[in-house]
This record gives structure tokens, C-alpha cells and sequence, in this order.
């Protein structure tokens, strides 16, 4: 802001200066720039340019220039102009010093502003001889002819015969004007009268019309749209060489000339138009210059022929029908048929060819009318040429071969029309035209509902939709169809049919019923084991068991395992029963999976199943019934979980319960090595562009006859198409060689398939050669088998028991000693399964059978008595041990779940 408010003062100072000195005119440079109209320069844009270095060249010192423009347009004027200017020079590149009208500019230097007029002069520029699309070049429009004026151009209308040529191609002064406006014009040699058609009506030219200025936009739309009128006889105009072009009177009318016959020529003198005009036959009375009435209403024909003399013009008309005047050979009138006519005695002039019957509505031309089920019939009827119909009886017969029904057609087939129409003047006496109406089949399962709902009702289908029945189209009829996993016929029940009206399948409207029974499958183990410490009486190393306490213990025990299972059925809702060691607490849903199959889809009925109460089948067996019920009341089959109690001796029961984790552990694997394989597969599958296989379809069966039969049988229908759909074949099985190379292809990347064929033949090879090696020269084959319970056995030879002795402190002190123990029960594994941590001592008792973690020892040592070190170097192949007293003493209370 103080830099604006130091130049504006700046320019005050200098005004000031400039008042006071009194100049009121401005200094005017001695050469003046010349330039043509095209030439010139158009705007503020194009004048600073040349001002500045017009003033650069004349002046020194000079900073700034500001031209003063009003907006006028040098090129637009012929003549002298002048463009003022305000010019900063340095106060020291004057000549004379003049102190008082210097001042500092914003760059402190000492200057001074002087005005200057810098002179301009523009040439005229011919517009009528600058080439075309040169932006100056003139805008008249032919035949009007440009003329040059000083500054500007007009635009001039010919006189009759008259060309450009004959106006000066120079300069014109005012003189031509004057003459211009003397002279006696006809309407063809001024523009036109009205402004719609030119700017200046009725004028020789745009002189003193349009403004002299013609670089505006107004000047030049002004004279683009003066328009003079074309001679058109001197362009391509309709007269017939024979004929002459006469103008008319007026050119501002619709007709501008008309062409003229010479005498003793008759016609409109006009071109003839081949296929359009007669050919040109002018006739005239017996006087020989009237024409006649046939004559006059064909314009008097085209061109300009010689007239004929009609002989019959005049003569009084016959009164029979269809008589005429006919000229006989030596030019005489008199009445006869008209061409086409013959004479009858009875019946006059009649026409010698039979009536023409046309049928109405036979686009095909085969006289055939083909219609859907659902349309209605109407008669088109036919198209009658008979000359004779007015004058003589007729009788038109329409005659059907089979009654037409009141409404739309339903009926798939055809019947006949036969037209009949007398005539009794031809032999046969009557003619007759036959239409054949097809019915065609429509697809009852595609009409539009809202639409056939007015026009034909019958039609629409009357599936029972709701209960999932579909609609399946039948040559002239449909049937209903019902989903699968239901029964019946398909249609909507309360319907009534005629005999011959019922569609394909109706048996009285019975709709569609589920029919399918649900599934039950069982999930978890089935049977399902409950594994249990045997009962029994005390015994120990130097003594046996009492038997008959042994049996009442045993008797005790078993008597609660019934109310046992039916109370963990009811607490835990069966899910009890699918418990496992890798899933302890599931859902009861996780133990059964039930499900209905419907049109709809699969029913998931899992939550409905009934779980019933256990029925003991044996000592220490049970079964536990599974049952569900669907929607539609449809039960189904009962499935069976057996329940099995196992009793085993409390040292079995932890390698019994490792091997159950191990198997439930290897089954976890497996599953989930298949699960990954199959996303694999199925990944590689993707990312192969592979093309289904797939059958083609059959063509669709026409048993029509594509309507070339004469006959049309519905019934035969169903037949034939069954008959095509088992010649349509499948393609043959893919050969097992074929499928090799599919796999192969689907994956295995092909860069591969090469090296693993040549890696089999090698590995195949090898491996032959060295059984034939070793038949040759070795011993025989031994394949050690590893025995797994001969290496519990071995390791057992080297467990440390620990037999409880007497200490100090009133104590159990373990001693080692060497137990050669028996082999535990069947328990083989293979070594390279067993994976996965060792099994705690908790997780063997968590079963509703087993003895609660409260009788289990809490001390450091581990359930079998052996100290950590001692576990870890014991393998989880050794058989377990016997039962060891604890040292608490309460080995006994845990040996029996119903103890203490």
C-alpha cells in the first residue's frame, strides 16, 4: 500500500507541474507509419506494440509509455489517425532542463511525462480481389457483384444480361452511385422485396443500405444477406429442348418462368420424366385446335408433340355399361366394349376374365394365417376385383371347417376358410379361395400373467407355485410338476376342467405334499466308551484278592451305571455323549446333525433332534435312541449311539486313555492334511482356464412338420419327441488314459510332467535292478518288524518301583527295586505316531467315570509314584504300573470311584 500511495503522488506532483506549465497540446512525431486495412493493426493489443517502438526510435530516454486508446479500429478507416501517448523520459535526456516539471519516480530517478501524437495512415485495401477465406475479403453472394469503394465495398444486383465483368474492378467514386440510381430497373435486376429474403429489399445495391464501415459485424451480415434474383433460364431450368424458357413477370413469385411449345406443337413443354409422365398423346376435337378433356387433365402432356384429331370428341355417350366410343377402321364413331370386354347377349359387356380374389392379411403370400394359443380369430375376409359386382347378383359364401370358439383359441392344430363368390357369366360358375389357419403351441409356463388375465384366462397355468410346483410346458398344453422330496399332481386343488380341457397330469388338484423323511447322522464317537476303574477288594503284593467281596463291590458299582448315563443324557442334553479329550465341553448340536431335504433346500434340523433315554442291552451296554420330526409330519429313521462301559484295571487305564488321545489326535491330522490338500486342488483347478465338459444339447423337437403337413395331429407329439431325445446320444467316456493326461494337465505344472516320468522310470528301474541283484547273489529278504510290545517289555525290565519301607520319621521310604512285570494288555502303536505333549495325570480322570482330581495326589510326584526325572526317562511306550500305595497311604480310596 505505500508503494500505490508513493506513484499515485508521484502522479499528482506531475500533474500539478503539467497545469502550471500551461501545455495543453501534445507534440506530434514527424513520420507517420503507414499501413493497408489488412495490414493494420486491429486493437489496443496491436497499436502498443508499434507506438512503443515508434517512440523508442524517435526518443532517449524513455521508462515508461501509456498509450490513451478509445477502442476505434485503425484498419477500419481509410485515412490519417492519431494515437496519443503519455511518454516518461529521464529529466537527463532533454535537451532543456526544466526543473519545475521534473519529479522522482518510485526508483528515485529524476524524470518528466511529455505528450506525443504519433501519426497513422491507412491505405484501401480491395475486398472484391482478395483471395477466398481471407478474413477481409468481401461477403456478396451471387449473381449480386462486388464493387470496390475508398474504405469499403458494396454490393451491386446485374442488369439482364449483363455480367460482373461490366462493372469497373477498380476504386468507384461517388459519381457511380448517381448513375446507379438513375437508371430504370425491372424487379430482376433489384433484390428482392421482402426482408426475409434480403437486407435491403427492392434496391440495386448495399450502397447507402449497409454501413460504410465494413469491418462490424453488422457492416458484414448485412451484406452477406443482400440477395439479387437468378435468371432461371440462364441456369438448369425443366423446359424440353423443343421448348422455350420464358420468365415471368415477377421473380418474387412462386413460379419464376414457365416454358412455351412453339405452334403447332401441343404440350406443357416441360422434360418428360421417364416412369413418371404418360407418354405424351395430345388429342383435340374434330376442329382440330380444342384439346380434349384428356388432354387438359394430363396437363396437356409433356414435351411438345403434334396433336392427333379424336374421333370420338363429341360424340353422345353410349349408355350400356362399360360401352365406350370406339373409331373403327375407317375413322368412324360408334359404341363398344371397353377394352378387356366382351359382349354377352344376356349380360352386356362383361368382363372375360373371372373375378381376382385377393385374401386380406397373407403377408407370406402362402395363404396361410398362423396364430397362438390365446389369440382370437377374426375374419380379414378377401379383397374383390370384379367389374361386374354392381351390375350383376353376387353371392359371397364364407364357409369354416370346424366352429370357431367364442373367445381366444386354445386348441393346438388348424382348420379351413373357404371363400366362395358367384359367377354365373364363367364356367365353373362360382370361384373359391381357401385360407389355412394354423394354431401353433404357446408356452403356457412364459405368458405374461396380467396380460392373459383379460385376453385368455384358460391359458394361465394352475400350478400349485406355493407348494414349489413348476410349470412344464406340452405341445398344446402344460403340466405341473412337482419338486423333488414331494408328491402329487402339481395343481392348485378346487379346480374343474371339461373332458377335453384338463392339461397334461390333472388328478383332480391334489397340489404338492413332502414326502421326504429327515436324516440323522451321528457325530463323535459311537459307540461312545466310559472307561471306569474295575471294582474290587483290597489285595497286595504277597496277597490276593477276597472274591466274594470282589463280586459284591463289582455288583454295587454296576447297578448305578443306568442312572448314570440317563442323568448326564438329561443334565448335559446328550452332549455328554460326544465329549472327547480334544473337545470337553461341546454343544449338543456338535453330537448329532439332522436335516430335512426340501424343494427349498436343505432344513437344518440339528436342534430338533430328540434325545431319548438309554435301553441297556447288555451287562455294560446301552443304546441311546435319536429321533426328529419335520414340518410336514414326516419322521425320521431312528438312529442308535450304543453306550459302552469298559472296566479295566486301574494300571491299563492311563495307557487306554493315551492311546484314545493318540487316535482322536492322528484322526485331527488327517482331516486337516485333506482339508489342505483339497484347497489345493481345488486353487490349482482355478487358476487353469479349463473347459467344462459338457453334452450338447438336443435340437428342440418340431413335430409340425414345419408347417408343410396338411394335417396336424397334438397327440402324436409326445411320441415323436421322446423318440428324438433318445437318438440324441451323450459323448463317450473319457478313456482312463485320457483322465491320466487331465490330471496331469489340471495339477502338475507342465514343466514338471517331463521330470517326474523320467524320475519314475529311473526310480523304477533302480529298484528292479536290485531285486534281481538280490536274488541273484544276496541271502534271503528279511524285513524287521518292530514289535512294539516287545520294546515296552524291554523297557520295563529297567523301570525303578519304589517299595514303601519304614523311615526315621515315621515315613514311606521308596527303595528301588527291579519288577520283572507281566505286558500290559494289547497296546501296539507305531513309534513315528505318537506326537503331541505328554498326557498330564489330570487329563486321565475326566471322565464322568473316573475318580475326581481330589483323590489325586498333590505332592511332586506323578500319579504312577515316579519322580519327574524318572518320567521324563521313561518312555511313553512302557506298560503303566501297578498300583503303588501312595505316600499318604490312600492308594486304596483311589482304586474305586464309589470309595471313601
Amino acid at each position: 500500500m505505500g508503494f500505490i500511495s508513493r506513484a499515485f503522488s508521484l502522479l499528482a506532483v506531475a500533474l500539478v507541474a503539467r497545469l502550471a506549465q500551461g501545455q495543453t497540446s501534445c507534440e506530434r512525431l514527424k513520420r507517420s507509419l503507414t499501413y493497408t486495412q489488412e495490414e493494420a493493426p486491429r486493437d489496443l493489443s496491436g497499436v502498443l506494440p508499434v507506438v512503443v517502438e515508434r517512440v523508442n526510435q524517435v526518443l532517449e530516454g524513455v521508462v515508461n509509455v501509456e498509450v490513451g486508446y478509445h477502442g476505434e479500429d485503425l484498419h477500419g478507416k481509410v485515412g490519417e489517425h492519431l494515437v496519443k501517448c503519455e511518454v516518461t523520459r529521464l529529466a537527463s535526456a532533454l535537451a532543456d532542463n526544466i526543473e519545475d516539471l521534473t519529479f522522482v519516480d518510485e526508483m528515485g530517478r529524476k524524470v518528466i511525462t511529455q505528450c506525443f501524437e504519433v501519426p497513422f495512415t491507412i491505405l484501401d485495401t480491395n475486398e472484391c480481389t482478395l483471395p477466398l477465406h481471407h478474413p477481409m475479403r468481401h461477403q456478396c453472394q451471387s449473381p449480386a457483384v462486388c464493387v470496390n469503394t475508398n474504405g469499403s465495398y458494396d454490393c451491386v444486383c446485374p442488369r439482364m444480361g449483363e455480367s460482373g465483368g461490366k462493372y469497373p474492378s477498380g476504386t468507384v467514386e461517388d459519381q457511380f452511385w448517381v448513375d446507379l440510381a438513375a437508371e430504370d430497373r425491372s424487379p430482376w435486376e433489384v433484390s428482392f422485396n421482402s426482408s426475409s429474403r434480403t437486407s435491403c429489399p427492392s434496391m440495386a445495391s448495399t450502397h447507402g443500405c449497409c454501413s460504410a464501415r465494413t469491418n462490424t459485424n453488422d457492416a458484414k451480415n448485412c451484406r452477406a444477406s443482400f440477395q439479387c434474383p437468378n435468371n432461371p433460364c440462364n441456369s438448369a431450368h425443366e423446359c424440353a429442348s423443343s421448348a422455350s424458357c420464358v420468365l415471368e413477370h415477377d421473380p418474387n413469385s412462386a413460379k419464376t418462368y414457365h416454358c412455351q411449345c412453339p405452334d403447332g406443337l401441343m404440350g406443357n413443354g416441360h422434360k418428360c420424366r421417364p416412369g413418371v409422365d404418360p407418354k405424351p398423346e395430345p388429342k383435340v376435337r374434330f376442329d382440330g385446335i380444342t384439346p380434349t378433356e384428356k388432354t387438359v387433365k394430363n396437363n396437356f402432356y409433356c414435351d411438345c408433340t403434334p396433336p392427333v384429331v379424336d374421333a370420338c370428341a363429341g360424340f353422345p355417350p353410349c349408355k350400356g355399361k362399360h360401352e365406350v366410343c370406339i373409331v373403327t377402321a375407317s375413322n368412324v364413331p360408334q359404341c363398344g366394349c371397353e377394352p378387356g370386354y366382351v359382349m354377352h347377349e344376356k349380360y352386356g359387356c362383361v368382363d372375360e376374365s373371372p373375378p381376382v380374389m385377393k385374401l386380406r392379411n397373407d403377408p407370406h403370400g402362402d395363404q396361410t394365417l398362423r396364430l397362438k394359443q390365446g389369440d382370437v380369430y377374426k375374419e380379414y375376409a378377401v379383397d374383390i376385383q370384379d367389374e361386374n359386382a354392381e351390375e350383376y347378383l353376387r353371392s359371397l359364401k364364407i364357409a369354416y371347417s370346424r366352429p370357431l370358439p367364442h373367445g381366444c383359441l386354445t386348441k393346438v392344430g388348424e382348420f379351413h376358410v373357404n371363400y366362395t363368390i358367384a359367377t354365373p357369366w364363367t364356367t365353373p360358375s362360382f370361384l373359391r379361395l381357401t385360407r389355412r389357419v394354423v394354431i401353433e403351441d404357446i408356452d403356457e409356463c412364459k405368458l405374461d400373467v396380467a396380460k392373459f388375465e383379460t385376453v385368455c384366462p384358460v391359458l394361465i397355468p394352475k400350478c400349485d407355485s406355493e407348494a414349489g410346483a413348476s410349470c412344464l410346458n406340452k405341445i398344446g398344453s402344460y403340466t405341473c410338476q412337482c419338486p423333488k422330496y414331494t408328491s402329487g399332481d402339481g395343481f392348485q386343488s378346487g379346480l374343474s376342467f371339461g373332458a377335453n380341457d384338463a392339461p397334461v397330469g390333472f388328478k383332480g388338484g391334489n397340489g404338492c405334499h413332502d414326502t421326504s423323511k429327515p436324516v440323522i447322522e451321528l457325530k463323535g464317537p459311537n459307540p461312545k466308551i466310559f472307561r471306569i476303574s474295575q471294582c474290587g477288594a483290597l489285595s497286595g503284593f504277597m496277597t490276593s484278592k477276597i472274591s466274594e467281596h470282589d463280586a459284591d463291590l463289582k455288583t454295587s458299582q454296576q447297578k448305578h451305571y443306568g442312572d448314570d448315563i440317563k442323568a448326564m443324557i438329561r443334565q448335559t442334553a446328550g452332549a455328554e455323549l460326544c465329549a472327547t479329550h480334544n473337545q470337553t465341553r461341546p454343544d449338543a448340536s456338535d453330537c448329532v446333525k439332522a436335516y430335512d431335504q426340501t424343494y427349498k433346500g436343505r432344513v437344518d434340523l440339528s436342534r430338533e433332534v430328540v434325545v431319548g433315554d438309554p435301553t441297556q442291552t447288555s451287562m455294560l451296554q446301552w443304546r441311546v435312541p435319536y429321533d426328529v420330526t419335520d414340518s410336514a409330519g414326516n419322521k425320521a429313521e431312528t438312529i442308535w449311539r450304543d453306550i459302552v462301559v469298559e472296566e479295566v484295571d486301574l494300571s491299563d487305564v492311563e495307557a487306554k486313555v493315551r492311546r484314545e488321545m493318540l487316535r482322536e489326535k492322528d484322526s485331527e491330522i488327517h482331516k486337516a492334511v485333506d482339508k489342505a490338500v483339497a484347497d489345493e486342488r481345488r486353487k490349482g483347478g482355478g487358476r487353469r482356464n479349463q473347459q467344462k465338459m459338457e453334452c450338447p444339447k438336443c435340437p428342440a423337437c418340431d413335430c409340425s412338420g414345419g408347417g408343410t403337413s396338411s394335417s396336424f395331429d397334438p397327440s402324436m407329439c409326445d411320441p415323436i419327441c421322446d423318440a428324438r431325445e433318445q437318438t440324441c446320444q451323450a459323448p463317450s467316456e473319457l478313456t482312463l488314459a485320457m483322465e491320466l493326461v487331465i490330471f496331469l494337465e489340471t495339477y502338475v505344472p507342465s514343466e514338471l510332467i517331463v521330470g517326474i516320468v523320467l524320475l519314475c522310470l529311473v526310480v523304477s528301474t533302480v529298484m528292479g535292478l536290485g531285486y534281481l541283484y538280490g536274488l541273484q547273489f544276496g541271502p534271503s529278504t528279511y524285513t524287521p518288524v518292530y514289535n512294539v510290545e516287545e520294546r515296552e517289555r524291554g523297557l520295563e525290565n529297567h523301570i525303578r518301583e519304589y517299595n514303601p519301607r519304614p523311615s526315621q520319621n515315621g515315613g514311606l521310604t521308596p527303595q528301588p527295586v527291579n519288577l520283572q512285570s507281566p505286558p500290559p494288555k494289547s497296546f501296539s502303536m507305531n513309534p513315528s505316531q505318537v506326537q503331541g505333549p505328554p498326557v498330564s495325570s489330570s487329563s486321565l480322570y475326566g471322565g464322568p467315570f473316573t475318580p475326581s482330581p481330589r483323590f489325586q495326589s498333590s505332592q511332586p510326584a506323578s500319579a504312577n509314584g515316579l519322580s519327574q526325572q524318572d518320567q521324563q526317562e521313561r518312555s511313553i511306550y512302557a506298560p503303566s504300573p501297578r498300583i503303588t500305595p501312595s505316600r499318604r497311604g490312600d492308594g486304596v480310596g483311589n482304586r474305586s470311584p464309589y470309595g471313601r
